[in-house]
């Protein structure tokens, strides 16, 4: 039997490499931009954000004059980037921070959430709007 059912590796290896590797690139890329590598996007902080503030370390600084609310502390992203939250404007009704920021040190960007209004009865007329830069 002189027939062979395999493809010689010195000839058809280059074309397997490409059909297999094409995709793991691309997944080595989407890892990346999720927060695997040291680049993360917009779209990871806005998902992420969240998580980010669930994640506090070290001893947060309250606000001179509203003594009840966090000021600063540093938080732990999910990929393990270390940023820091910042109350920008605090409702003095309410208590709470109306503007905020929060930063990602790989990436070097801050997401900021600003525009919280509620009413007189304390309820939300208007939700925060995010912005990443």
């Amino acid at each position: 039997m002189t027939v062979n059912y395999h493809t010689v590796i010195s000839t058809g290896a280059a074309a397997n490499a490409a059909v297999v590797n094409s995709p793991l690139s691309q997944l080595d890329t989407y890892m990346g931009l999720m927060g695997g590598g040291g680049v993360a996007p917009d779209n990871f902080l806005y998902a992420n954000f969240e998580a980010a503030l669930s994640r506090m370390s070290g001893n947060p600084t309250y606000d001179a004059v509203y003594t009840d609310v966090i000021e600063t502390v540093n938080v732990t992203w999910p990929d393990n980037s270390s940023g820091v939250y910042t109350a920008v404007t605090i409702d003095a009704t309410w208590l709470e921070p109306t503007e905020w920021t929060l930063t990602h040190v790989l990436s070097s960007k801050t997401l900021t959430a600003s525009g919280l209004v509620r009413n007189a009865a304390g309820q939300i007329t208007t939700r925060m709007s995010y912005a990443v830069a």
